[in-house]
């Protein structure tokens, strides 16, 4: 199946390999098919582009690589609702948001993303720790200017 990307162009799918999310992501409840695509070559960041929709993209990372001791507020609803047996067969995903300064870019852990990479269902959930934000930052350290 091909499909027309805004960031990379006309790209062929395996369309077995698409992710729905009958309730839509938060903003977006019309667009239900997504495929997670490479961002870039050797990069923790993936793109989640939309089906049915060019211009829709999320880029996406796996929140743990950057805040260790994340977790999700899966409930048993969720798991059911994605046809897991388990949390354990869940990905959890969050969106990033990259302005100019990559280093300045954050990742929404308040609303993380939940896949079932087998069923092919997804869905957004919502954490209501006050420990989680929908703007935190990824690289913890901007370095300082260099001397010249």
């Amino acid at each position: 199946m091909k499909i027309v990307s805004g960031r990379l162009g006309e790209i062929e799918i395996d369309a077995a390999k698409i992710i729905t999310f009958p309730d839509g992501i938060i903003g977006f409840p019309e667009y239900l098919r997504y495929i997670e695509l490479e961002f870039m070559e050797n990069s923790p960041l993936r793109l989640l582009q939309a089906v049915d929709a060019p211009d829709l993209g999320f880029i996406l990372i796996d929140p743990v690589l950057f805040h260790p001791g994340y977790t999700a507020a899966v409930t048993q609803d969720d798991i059911k609702s994605l046809n897991a047996d388990s949390p354990e067969q869940l990905l959890v995903c969050a969106i990033v948001t990259i302005p100019d300064d990559p280093y300045e870019m954050t990742a929404n852990l308040q609303g993380p993303l939940v896949i079932n990479p087998v069923s092919g269902l997804a869905k957004q959930i919502i954490n209501h720790d006050q420990a989680y934000t929908t703007k935190h930052k990824i690289i913890a350290n901007k370095p300082a200017p260099s001397a010249k």
